[in-house]
This record gives C-alpha cells, structure tokens and sequence, in this order.
C-alpha cells in the first residue's frame, strides 16, 4: 500500500518537472484580482498533483489554489491541500523562487506534506510524529534566540489594507533584527524556518494551500506556529507566524495590530 507521504512526494514531483519545463517559455497570464495572477502553469501543474493522487488514493478530496479554495471538513476522508504553483509572480517574471506545495490531513489533523523547488531540486517533506527532511537530511529549526541574530522572511499580502499593516509591522520589526528577506513564496519561505536558516516567516493573509505542508515541517522539526495574535493556528485563518520557539514572543510583542 502506498503511504500517504509517498502519494506527496510522488505529486509534487511530478508536478514541479512540469514547472521546470514550462520556466523558460512565454506564459499565459490571467489576472484573477488585485497583484493575482495564474498562469498556464498552474493549471498544468494542478491537473498533474490531483491525478496523482486520484490515482493512488481514490477517496481524497482537494482544497487547491485554482479549482476549488473551499475550506471543507470532509471528516476521515483524506484532504489534500494543493498549490501547484507557489510563487506565481516569481515564475510569470522568470524569477527564481517557486515551487509545489503537497500536504494531507485526516479528521483535521495534517499527516504528510512536500515542498518541491524544481528549479534547485531541493524536496522539502515529512509525516506526522515522523520528522521533516530535506532530500533525506533530517532539519532542525534554529537555535539562535535574539531579535538581533535572526533572519525573518516576509511576504506581501495583496489586499491593500493588509499590506500596509504588514508594512508598519515590518517598520517596527525591521531595526531590531539582522535581516530581513522576502522570497515571493510562502512555503519555501515556511520551510526556510523549518530548515533552521531562518529564524521566523510572518504573512498576514495565507489560504490553506499555501501553508499545509510547511506547517506539519515546522513543527515536525521543533518549531511553533500561531496567527500574529499569539493564538493557536487553525487552517482557515488568514495571518500567521511560523518561528523557531525561542523568537516567537518577541516578533509578537513587536506587532502593532496583536
């Protein structure tokens, strides 16, 4: 029987090498709303995860970025939370930085996820009470517990008023640590901290997709997860906080909004 974390890895797989062929050509370019946009990709690379796992798991159900964004409790059946194509704006402009994010939960609770960067071939995975890994190295989240030594990554939300929120935290946060980075994908971003090469990833606006799989990583490599209030995560909430433990309350006490 194929485990749930094998259906992850094969999907994701498969979907980034269609990414990673796709990179270099002119792209179709769809707006869907205000700095959102999808590509040809995106769809290629959904079609390509979902059958994968239709295949190897005939009772799934989806909540993916482009066919279906509604967050639904499906009980025992597996739930799988696709972005096929994370970093959209990175991979329309020919910038590095994308990937293909893979996660299932049972009864709500997250079991297995994947992150594929097709571009470096770095595949980012783990399983519930299992550890998270790179390409077989187990990771570790960061020990470094200052403000001063740690590394946060951001992103832009789109919406305006949440832009300028996350503006004037960052405006606050910024002068107290060593560096700020902003890699225009949140699970590469997530599996940054989960890796131990960042200290903190904060968003203000997520969907589920986006941070699935990064979510079960952090943890599983030893890390804490809430929205920027400080309360306990839930998959449907739009902001959040992915750090290391030891940074966490001080990144939360610099929020202006908590």
């Amino acid at each position: 029987m194929t485990t749930l974390l094998e259906i992850a890895l094969r999907s994701a797989r498969e979907a980034g090498a269609a990414l990673k062929q796709a990179y270099a050509r002119p792209h179709e370019i769809k707006s869907k709303g205000l700095r959102d946009i999808a590509t040809e990709a995106d769809l290629e690379a959904e079609a390509i995860s979902i059958g994968v796992i239709r295949d190897l798991c005939p009772e799934a159900r989806f909540v993916s970025e482009e066919s279906n964004q509604q967050l639904t409790d499906y009980g025992d059946l597996p739930t799988w939370y696709i972005d096929p194509l994370d970093g959209t704006t990175n991979f329309a402009r020919g910038l590095p930085g994308f990937c293909v994010s893979v996660a299932v939960a049972v009864s709500g609770v997250l079991q297995a996820g994947a992150v594929y960067d097709p571009l470096t071939d770095q595949l980012f995975y783990g399983e519930r009470g299992g550890g998270a890994f790179l390409d077989g190295k187990r990771l570790h989240v960061s020990a470094r517990d200052t403000l001063m030594e740690s590394i946060v990554l951001a992103d832009w939300p789109r919406e305006q008023a949440a832009r300028e929120q996350s503006a004037r935290f960052l405006a606050r946060l910024a002068p107290k640590v060593d560096a700020v980075r902003s890699r225009g994908s949140a699970a590469l971003g997530i599996c940054a901290v989960a890796a131990g090469w960042a200290e903190a990833y904060y968003q203000y606006i997520l969907g589920p997709w986006d941070v699935a799989a990064g979510l079960l990583l952090v943890q599983e490599a030893g890390g804490l997860v809430t929205d920027l209030h400080g309360r306990p995560f839930a998959l449907g909430q739009p902001s959040w906080l992915f750090s290391n433990g030891a940074v966490h309350q001080a990144i939360l006490d610099m929020n202006p909004f908590a």
